[in-house]
């Protein structure tokens, strides 16, 4: 398993948050594929809600990641375990947002449509939110992009 890092999870690009509870803010993170291979295991750091928000919505915006004529790649997407920036290799990813995701297939665009996606409860510390490739691309484009629009907001 590899870990692969948005320069929002290293910290190169920081992440809004609202002045007052209920303040609803929109952040497109985005990670490019790089030229070698993803495989079965490997986790893109992609995201993070800040501290004291949840979720409101999320949509994820693919390129066309699997330019075989019969593509394979498929993902999940959710909450990791351990703090935003962690290199430890051992770290694991949920699937809250969308489990099983097939859209990097052949691109496109989609809301989260699960229950999980919006019952994530607040904490008191800031959480990354991975995509776990659970199928392996046949032929994966270097370059394309992963997206994904969450909105969310402070609690209290």
């Amino acid at each position: 398993m590899a870990l692969k890092q948005s320069f929002w999870a290293t910290g190169q690009r920081m992440v809004p948050v609202g002045d007052c509870a209920g303040d609803e803010v929109a952040q497109l993170f985005e990670y490019a594929l790089p030229a070698g291979a993803l495989s079965v295991g490997d986790i893109i750091e992609l995201a993070v809600l800040p501290a004291f928000n949840t979720v409101t919505d999320a949509i994820l915006i693919c390129d066309d990641l699997d330019s075989n004529g019969a593509p394979t790649i498929a993902f999940d997407v959710g909450i990791m375990n351990s703090y935003v920036g962690d290199k430890d290799s051992v770290r694991t990813c949920g699937a809250e947002l969308f489990p099983a995701a097939t859209l990097g297939q052949a691109g496109g665009v989609a809301r989260a449509q699960v229950a999980s996606a919006f019952t994530i409860a607040a904490t008191d510390n800031h959480r990354s939110i991975g995509v776990k490739i659970t199928t392996a691309a046949a032929t994966q484009v270097a370059g394309a992009k992963l997206r994904l629009l969450l909105k969310y907001a402070a609690n209290s």
